[in-house]
């Protein structure tokens, strides 16, 4: 275990070892082989008080307890995709009303066509195309008010509302890759499987013996019990490759 220190550099190494590293402050650890779990980093909105309230009443993800925190009050939701889709449906069935605010012109071209069909049957959940937020009003933690801006027109709405969902993507901790020859996806997910490597297993990357596992996977399920299976699986991965690249017999 090496506290606090962060991975900046992977590289190949020699002497029995195949990998090296560079954890920081001249330190390195060399390794036969190498698990990357280094997770996404939810993406914020750049305003410029969001910190103030997040934890309160900024929310990036929708599980049943924050469905509580907002019982019978309006909540507000911002994104496009399947994840905001699946979110606006629960919380619809948990808030009085769900507002939906989406950039684009639609919500066809970024999300299932099942979930623009459960949305559009919800009386609760109204959506709003080409509408971005423009200001979080409030004090000490607690959001009192959400101020939009229609991108076309430019007008502006507020509505007293106290909680604000956000699920406009993430993106991967692999800037520490970056120098290095491991595959990576347009958005910079590591890439896994045998379509990457011929005779790699799911969640081995495209270097031998280096292995991808949870929310910086390309292609995994972005959820906490997806990423724990992911762990269990990687330890039997890592065994099986172990045992067929095992070390040669040190000579006497």
């Amino acid at each position: 275990m090496v506290i606090p220190d962060e991975a900046r550099l992977l590289d190949d190494a020699g002497d029995g070892a195949r990998y090296q590293l560079a954890i920081g402050d001249g330190e390195s650890v060399r390794s036969r082989a190498v698990v990357i779990a280094s997770g996404a980093r939810y993406r914020r909105l750049d305003i410029a008080n969001l910190a103030q309230f997040e934890g309160t009443s900024v929310h990036y993800w929708a599980s049943p307890i924050e469905a509580r925190l907002c019982r019978g009050q309006e909540a507000a939701l911002v994104g496009a995709g399947n994840s905001a889709g699946q979110a606006a449906v629960y919380l619809a069935s948990q808030v009085k009303k769900v507002t939906l605010l989406a950039r684009r012109d639609g919500l066809d071209a970024t999300m299932s066509r099942y979930l623009v069909e459960r949305i559009a049957a919800q009386p609760n959940i109204e959506v709003l195309t080409e509408t971005e937020v423009a200001a979080l009003e409030g004090s000490q933690g607690n959001l009192e008010g959400l101020r939009w801006r229609n991108r076309v027109t430019g007008e502006e709405t507020t509505r007293a509302i106290r909680h604000l969902f956000l699920f406009i993507g993430a993106d991967p901790n692999t800037d520490w890759l970056a120098n290095w020859n491991v595959a990576l996806d347009a958005k910079r997910f590591v890439r896994t499987g045998p379509d990457v490597a011929p005779g790699h297993g799911l969640m081995e990357t495209s270097r031998g013996g280096v292995f991808a596992i949870g929310d910086v996977r390309c292609g995994s399920t972005k959820r906490v019990a997806a990423a724990v299976g992911e762990g269990a699986q990687v330890v039997a991965a890592l065994h099986a490759y172990l045992a067929q690249n095992a070390e040669p017999a040190r000579r006497a």
